[in-house]
């Protein structure tokens, strides 16, 4: 079972417990039916509503002993990180601060709830990336009740759960610079933006080939782009989502001179008039210096192209915002 449909699952029961313990009591199931009316059937339908009760009260009364470890990126253990959690009681929540001691331990026990979720934090570091890391990161969530749906085993003192912490670099020292709305013909000429920063001009060169239709309709159609920036290379990446902390280092290898984009009108559902699915972009100039750059080309009624860049001004790769 995935983590988002253990969660689905876990919110619907946590909002059938404050259905069924706050709903009020029918008349019908206060008394039996009178005039030869049967009662078995409200007998039966309180009998289902006790036991559904009794269940969300256990489950809300597990117990919950919780044992943690924070570490840094090369394995060392960190003291002093603030872990906050948070517990599901009784349709309600509380939270419970405490930090890591010099072995990077830190504990809640003798609690009770349904779940805990769990967040750690120290001053001079930031989350870690699940991809990077794996099951190691900086923030997790326990099912302690509902045995059928045990997202991760809950930790012991011997086997505490580990998270990672990563040393910030120093903050970047990144200008900005922004285009919107540029507009670009679909017969494949170059288009040239010019992106001027403190101390750098970054020029980027887009063209696009577009079959959409004149009088324009909202049937699909072919059409396809290329993206280059002068005297530089492109590297795609995936931003930030809610389960990973953001790329703070540009890569220092595997750019490319030309990125394209193809959107046949016979694509799966994967086909848009617009790269919104790839459109950020590492970038490593021919001079060793590096930006990170959004690129947005836009099909349709109008062709145009949205451009965004972030220039490191001390020629590193970091961008530690």
């Amino acid at each position: 079972m995935n983590q988002k449909l253990k969660s689905g699952l876990f919110l619907l029961l946590f909002g059938g417990a404050a259905i069924v313990l706050f709903w009020p009591e029918s008349s019908e199931s206060k008394a039996p039916r009178e005039q030869g009316g049967s009662i078995r059937e409200p007998q039966k339908r309180d009998s289902s509503v006790e036991r559904m009760k009794e269940l969300i009260r256990s489950d809300y009364n597990t117990p919950i002993d919780f044992w943690g470890k924070v570490i840094d990126q090369d394995g060392n253990a960190l003291a002093g990180a603030k872990a906050e959690i948070v517990l599901d009681e009784q349709a309600t929540k509380k939270k419970y601060v405490t930090f890591s001691d010099d072995k990077g331990l830190f504990e809640l026990l003798g609690k009770k709830g349904a779940r805990a979720r769990i967040k750690v934090f120290l001053d001079g570091y930031g989350p870690t990336s699940d991809e990077k890391i794996g099951p190691k990161i900086s923030a997790r969530t326990i099912y302690y009740s509902m045995e059928a749906m045990p997202a991760y085993a809950p930790p012991t003192k011997e086997n505490p759960q580990v998270f990672v912490l990563r040393k910030r670099n120093p903050v970047a020292n990144l200008a900005h610079a922004l285009k919107k709305r540029v507009s670009i013909n679909k017969t494949g000429d170059a288009q040239k933006i010019k992106l001027k920063t403190a101390g750098k001009t970054v020029e980027i060169e887009v063209r696009c080939w577009s079959a959409s239709a004149v009088p324009f309709t909202y049937d699909r159609y072919d059409w396809r782009a290329e993206i280059q920036i002068i005297n530089g290379k492109l590297l795609p990446y995936n931003s930030m989502n809610s389960f990973q902390a953001p790329q703070i280092e540009a890569p220092l290898h595997g750019y490319q001179q030309v990125f394209k984009i193809d959107m046949p009108k016979h694509a799966d559902k994967t086909w848009k008039a617009a790269n919104v699915r790839q459109k950020d972009f590492w970038v490593q100039f021919d001079d060793g210096t590096y930006a990170k750059a959004r690129i947005e080309v836009n099909t349709g009624r109008k062709h145009y192209i949205n451009t965004e860049i972030w220039y490191n001004l001390d020629g590193t790769n970091n961008f530690e915002q």
